[in-house]
């Protein structure tokens, strides 16, 4: 299964692809939501996981160019805001789970076990 991870943070890609690639993951990743609609239209990720703090595209922007690519693809978000006019807005253009900043990649792993592509 392919998942591509979108985050600013570097650092934070390679912990998230190293721990998920253990687990038999197909990963790919950007550093800014438009590397991230490249990456969508590219490979036709089954998951995106993604921040909300991104460059150059936001990250409600980036959900809503995802569902419009590949609306079959399921949008988990991460991040550090709480604000939960964000997170609505999020759900309304098609996200399926929030998992708040910081988080054990352990947990993350759990709710990629729970969205409906892991289970088809």
């Amino acid at each position: 299964m392919k998942i591509l991870l979108c985050d600013k943070e570097p650092i934070l890609l390679k912990l998230l692809s190293k721990e998920l690639g253990k687990n038999g993951f197909d990963i790919i990743t950007a550093e800014d939501g438009y590397i991230g609609m490249e990456m969508v239209r590219k490979h036709q990720p089954e998951i995106v996981i993604t921040d909300l703090l991104l460059p150059l595209v936001n990250g409600l922007e980036y959900i809503s160019l995802i569902m419009s690519e590949n609306p079959k693809a399921s949008v988990l978000v991460y991040s550090d805001i709480s604000a939960e006019n964000m997170m609505e807005q999020a759900y309304h253009l098609g996200a399926k789970d929030f998992i708040s900043k910081p988080f054990d990649p352990e947990r993350l792993l759990l709710r990629i076990k729970r969205l409906d592509v892991y289970s088809n």
